[in-house]
C-alpha cells in the first residue's frame, strides 16, 4: 500500500501547506530555537506542524508529487489518495492514525480531530540538520551540594570534563543565529515578492475596468491585422527584482515543456516570468485553469499593451 505520509513529509520541507483532498491539511509554522529547562537542553529552529480539518479542497500539490514519484497518471494518483482517504476516515472512528514523521491523529469525546507533532524530524531546511544539544550541571557538582546539604549555586566553575558542554553550545549558539537571520532575510524576500504579485495583479484589473474605447476609425485594417496576431496575453508564473532567478524558472520551466519567456522590467523593478503567451484571452483563460489546477494556483493573466 502506497505511504502517504511519506509523501506529505517530503512536501513539508519545500511548503508550508499540504493538503490531503476530502480529510484535511498538514501547516508548517516557523519556530525560533529554544531551551528547554526541563529536559536541559536546546532545540534548534523548527517547523512546527499542525492539521487544519478544514482546508480540504484539492490543490493538486500532492497528487502532483505522488504522479511523478511513482511514474502515474495524474488522475490515477487522485485516486489512490481517495482510497486512503476513505481508510483513514474509517480508522480513526476507532483508533489512532499515526503518520510517521508527522503525528497522530485521533477523535475525542466530542468527535473533534486532535492531531499531536512528531518532533523525531525536522521539516525546516534552514536548520541545516542541527541536533538537540543537552547542556546541564555536571553530576559531580550536584552530588557534592547533596551530600554537603548545600542548595545548588546558580553559577559554577566549569571542571575540565564540562568544557565540552559549553564549547558545543557556545558553537551551537552562533549557527542559530546565523540560520536565524538567514531565514528571516529570505522570509522578508518572498514576502516583498507577494505583495508585488498582488500589487500587479490589482493594476491590470483597474486597467481593464477602465479600459479606453477606441476609435477604429483611425485604425488603418493593416495595423489591426497585425496587432491580432501579436502574442499579449501572458500566463505569469512569478515576479523576481534578482534577475537570475527570473532566468532559472524561463530554464525550469522549458523543461517542463512551457513555452516560457522572460518579460521586460516592470515599473516595481521584477522581472516578471511566464509559462505561455497566447494570442487571444480565450485561450489564454483556458490555459490559466489548467496551470492553476496542476501547476501553480497562484499563476494569473497579464494583457500587454
Amino acid at each position: 500500500m502506497m505511504q502517504l505520509s511519506k509523501h506529505i513529509s517530503n512536501l513539508l520541507f519545500d511548503h508550508d501547506c499540504v493538503t490531503v483532498p476530502g480529510f484535511g491539511s498538514f501547516l508548517g509554522n516557523y519556530k525560533s530555537a529554544e531551551y528547554d529547562f526541563k529536559e536541559q537542553k536546546f532545540h534548534p529552529p523548527y517547523k512546527q506542524i499542525s492539521f487544519n480539518s478544514q482546508i480540504r479542497d484539492n490543490d493538486g500539490l500532492l497528487a502532483k508529487e505522488i504522479s511523478n514519484d511513482l511514474n502515474i497518471p495524474y488522475d490515477d494518483a487522485v485516486k489512490k489518495i481517495h482510497h486512503i482517504v476513505l481508510s483513514w476516515s474509517k480508522k480513526i472512528k476507532a483508533e489512532t492514525i499515526i503518520l510517521k514523521n508527522i503525528g497522530e491523529l485521533y477523535l475525542n469525546k466530542e468527535d473533534k480531530v486532535i492531531f499531536v507533532p512528531s518532533r523525531e524530524l525536522n521539516h525546516l531546511k534552514d536548520s541545516f540538520g542541527l541536533p538537540d544539544i543537552f547542556v546541564s550541571e555536571p553530576k559531580d557538582v550536584q552530588s557534592h551540594s547533596i551530600k554537603n546539604n548545600k542548595k545548588i549555586p546558580t553559577y559554577f566553575k566549569p571542571q575540565k570534563h564540562t568544557k565540552n558542554y559549553f564549547t558545543q553550545a557556545a558553537i551551537w549558539v552562533c549557527l542559530i543565529i546565523g540560520v536565524t537571520s538567514l531565514y528571516i532575510n529570505e522570509k522578508n524576500n518572498i514576502i516583498e515578492q507577494e505583495i508585488a504579485y498582488e500589487q500587479e495583479y490589482r493594476k491590470q484589473t483597474k486597467q481593464k475596468v477602465q479600459k479606453a474605447v477606441f476609435d477604429l476609425g483611425t485604425l488603418p485594417s493593416l495595423t489591426l491585422s497585425v496587432k491580432i496576431k501579436e502574442k499579449k496575453y501572458f500566463i505569469i508564473a512569478g515576479a523576481f527584482r534578482i534577475s537570475q532567478n527570473a532566468e532559472n524558472l524561463v530554464l525550469n520551466l522549458k523543461e517542463k515543456g512551457y513555452d516560457a519567456s522572460r518579460l521586460e522590467l516592470n515599473e516595481k523593478g521584477l522581472n516578471p516570468v511566464a509559462f505561455n503567451s497566447f494570442v487571444n484571452r480565450e485561450d489564454a483563460v483556458s490555459e490559466l485553469r489548467v496551470i492553476q489546477g496542476k501547476e501553480n494556483k497562484e499563476a494569473w493573466i497579464f494583457e500587454a499593451k
